[in-house]
């Protein structure tokens, strides 16, 4: 998998290294938990400044257990990698994960430094599922999980979201 910088791969470890959350998410977290608009928009509007997209990496890699259970898709995997700031602080990590032979691969891929909610608000044909997975990332950061899917093709998306410090120390989103 491709990365930009020495900093980079320490976020990228960070979600790499995520495991389902054993407890729910406590009372401060779960308007972001919960959230099913758009998350760069609502963090954009929570921290009242314009989101910005890093990418830190993408391409083919591997991915834990639950969440090959999740996508239940065999083979290899394609993986995005970003980082979202606003007043160029990080406010949040994210991780989107399709099997590496699915056409959502080149939608990706396009994004570049873009959000991935360009692809999945603006098409009417993107599902999101009902369930949220709550997960915990290394050093106590917390995210979730959400699982999309194209009704075109029936191609599945997991996109993990990570909630960093500088985001939570704000006021929960209005």
């Amino acid at each position: 998998m491709n990365t930009q910088s020495n900093s980079i791969p320490d976020f990228v470890d960070l979600m790499t290294m995520a495991e389902l959350a054993t407890d729910e998410p406590d009372a401060n977290l779960r308007p972001w938990s919960e959230l099913t608009e758009s998350m760069t928009a609502a963090v954009a509007h929570h921290c009242r400044g314009q989101a910005s997209v890093r990418l830190l990496g993408e391409g083919v890699g591997p991915i834990k257990c639950w969440e090959q259970d999740q996508l239940c898709t065999p083979g290899d995997i394609y993986i995005r990698h970003i980082e979202l700031s606003v007043a160029e602080v990080p406010r949040l990590i994210a991780r989107s994960i399709v099997a590496a032979d699915s056409p959502i691969v080149a939608l990706m891929q396009g994004l570049g430094e873009r959000p991935l909610a360009q692809l999945l608000f603006t098409d009417p044909l993107w599902q999101r599922a009902t369930q949220t997975v709550h997960l915990q990332a290394p050093t106590d950061i917390p995210g979730r999980a959400v699982l999309w899917c194209h009704q075109a093709h029936q191609h599945q998306l997991l996109v993990e979201e990570f909630f960093l410090p500088a985001l939570l120390q704000r006021q929960q989103p209005n």
